[in-house]
């Protein structure tokens, strides 16, 4: 799985057309695939233009979790809000699977922001059942940050 992960990382970060071309949900996307697409693209947020890593993210965000954010523009003011910005343009990040059922995947999200402030989200996933993304996973919600050595 890790290698699997590294590569999609590397995908994201070499594609020369990535400026054009968002990475869609895809039914051959593993869950952990599908939070690395969006951690790698909020890492570099503004590459190659302006809240490109928020526009991948929000491609992958559930039609239901789009629902209750709103369109992109609410969306991206969201990420840019206290509980979230952490995410933009972040030094690292690490990802642990936590439970997985055949329709839904959570995991624990650990993040280093800019200023090496250390907090964890809990990034939940399902897979779609029906629709145009049918069997896709994408993501259903994400916890508001913890700091490092409080319960998620």
């Amino acid at each position: 799985m890790r290698s699997s992960l590294i590569a999609v990382a590397l995908l994201v970060m070499t594609a020369p057309s990535w400026a054009t071309d968002v990475l869609m949900p895809d039914p051959a996307l593993s869950p952990a695939e599908v939070v690395s697409i969006q951690l790698t693209a909020l890492q570099a947020n503004d590459t190659p233009e302006t809240d490109a890593g928020i526009a991948q993210t929000w491609a992958f965000a559930h039609p239901d979790n789009k629902r209750m954010t709103g369109p992109l523009p609410r969306f991206a003011q969201m990420i840019k809000g206290p509980q979230y910005r952490m995410l933009l343009d972040h030094r690292s990040h690490e990802v642990k699977e936590v439970s997985r059922t055949d329709n839904q995947a959570v995991f624990a999200v650990t993040v280093t922001s800019q200023t090496g402030t250390v907090v964890g989200y809990q990034w939940s996933v399902a897979k779609l059942a029906d629709g145009e993304n049918a069997g896709a996973w994408m993501t259903i919600a994400v916890s508001p940050p913890v700091a490092v050595g409080e319960a998620i």
